[in-house]
């Protein structure tokens, strides 16, 4: 109960403190900045190093609308004949890595059930009696 009644009696100091002149280091924060710093929740930023400053582009930033849609990109759409050679150059690419990583061993902890989709090979089907 005394931190409250300690808290509530910086509130006061603090708001009779903006009220008058003072207390000049506290007029260009806001009533409630200036009670949470003296509270201890709040302090002044310092201001930015000199690399920030440098690398921060100058003047305003452009407006970037928030629900406007994206330009559609100036690339026209694939052809057939380019389509299917995107598609064989990637199907080259995961012939590749298959090939790749079935020349390495499972690893110490495969279970039975991983060892034939590393191997690409599927297990024969169980015999009906």
């Amino acid at each position: 109960m005394a931190r409250w009644g300690a808290r509530f009696g910086i509130f006061v100091a603090s708001a009779v403190c903006l009220g008058s002149s003072g207390c000049p280091a506290q007029e260009a924060d806001s009533p409630l900045k200036s009670v949470m710093k003296m509270m201890g929740f709040a302090t002044d930023l310092a201001p930015p190093a000199d690399f920030v400053r440098q690398s921060r582009p100058k003047g305003e930033l452009d407006y970037i609308p928030v629900f406007q849609p994206p330009t559609e990109p100036a690339r026209p759409a694939l052809n057939d004949k380019q389509l299917q050679a995107v598609k064989s150059d990637l199907d080259s690419v995961e012939k590749r890595d298959d090939d790749f990583r079935r020349a390495f061993p499972p690893p110490a902890g495969a279970t039975a059930a991983e060892a034939p989709a590393r191997t690409g090979k599927t297990k024969p089907a169980a015999a009906k009696h």
